[in-house]
C-alpha cells in the first residue's frame, strides 16, 4: 500500500511504462480499498511534469469521471 501511495514515475520512464507499473502494484494489492478516482489521483500525481503535459492533451485529467480518466491516461500511454 505504501508504494502505491507513494508512487512516482522513474527517470526516463515512458507514460506506458508507469501507467503498467501503477496497474502492477494495484493488482499486488488487491485490499487497497481506494476508489477509481483515488488510483487516477495518486497516479496522476506521481507523474512528471512533461508527462502530465502529455496527458493534459487529453483534457484535465483530475476533472475528468473516473472512467474517463482512465480511458484518456490508457490511450496516451498506448500512444507513448
Amino acid at each position: 500500500m505504501e508504494e502505491i501511495n507513494n508512487f512516482q514515475q522513474e527517470a526516463d520512464e515512458s507514460l506506458f511504462r508507469a501507467w503498467e507499473r501503477f496497474k502492477e502494484l494495484l493488482m499486488k494489492c488487491p485490499q487497497h480499498y481506494l476508489t477509481d478516482m483515488q488510483e487516477v489521483i495518486l497516479f496522476y500525481n506521481g507523474l512528471n511534469v512533461p508527462t502530465r503535459q502529455i496527458l493534459y492533451s487529453k483534457g484535465a485529467i483530475p476533472s475528468k469521471t473516473d472512467a474517463d480518466a482512465k480511458i484518456a491516461i490508457q490511450e496516451m500511454a498506448e500512444y507513448s
